[in-house]
């Protein structure tokens, strides 16, 4: 028999306000997106640079990937997927740039210290760190497989963790020691609210 769940007094605003939340900063970041396509703001320079970004072999990683290329950064790109580093890889070198790609499991901390502790030692002291690996399942929820909810949250949750703590841990020093480094953590809006197809990636309990 279903039931409809009438919502308890008191949690109807909370809603209402993380809404109205996103929605300012929504309409604010594309307000600022406008302002600075006409009025670009003065950028440092990033030659030179070591920049280590994971999940680079699509999407957001593969596209952040061309734009430190462009700017003839030294890149170190890794993903667990072989096909998909080594074509970012292949067009970054045919922007100009030296690019090391890896195949790297985010969700193996071993893996983590040990390829980190090669590009330490190949490469040198990563001055820029982006950490973007994630996956995304676009499916309905009953048709969800159990094994898709366990990997979403396995990368995104746990080897979220463990590639922010142990790249951090494993880079950090270096950045301290010369007084110089960035470390970008991308996330994701979806968080706060519920997309159609991707319940098991913005799933939020109230």
């Amino acid at each position: 028999m279903l039931q409809c769940r009438i919502p308890q007094e008191g949690t109807v605003l909370p809603v209402l306000l993380t809404i109205l939340k996103n929605t300012i900063i929504c309409i604010y970041s594309w307000l600022e997106a406008l302002v600075t396509f006409f009025i670009p703001k003065s950028r440092k320079s990033v030659c030179g640079e070591i920049v280590l970004i994971t999940g680079a072999g699509h999407g957001l990683g593969r596209a952040t990937a061309y734009e430190f290329a462009k700017r003839q950064s030294t890149l170190v790109l890794w993903d667990i997927n072989k096909q998909g580093v080594e074509e970012t890889v292949e067009e970054c070198r045919k922007l100009g740039a030296i690019v090391h790609g890896f195949v790297v499991n985010c969700k193996s901390r071993e893996e983590i210290y040990t390829v980190a502790d090669k590009v330490k030692r190949d490469v040198g002291d990563v001055s820029i760190l982006v950490n973007n690996a994630g996956v995304i399942t676009t499916t309905k929820l009953l048709s969800t497989k159990d094994e898709q909810i366990q990997d979403m949250f396995d990368v995104n949750i746990l080897a979220h963790y463990w590639v922010i703590l142990l790249t951090t841990k494993a880079f950090l020093p270096a950045m301290i020691k010369n007084n110089h480094g960035h470390i970008v953590t991308v996330a994701s809006i979806s968080g706060h609210i519920g997309i159609p197809f991707m319940v098991t990636y913005t799933y939020v309990p109230f």
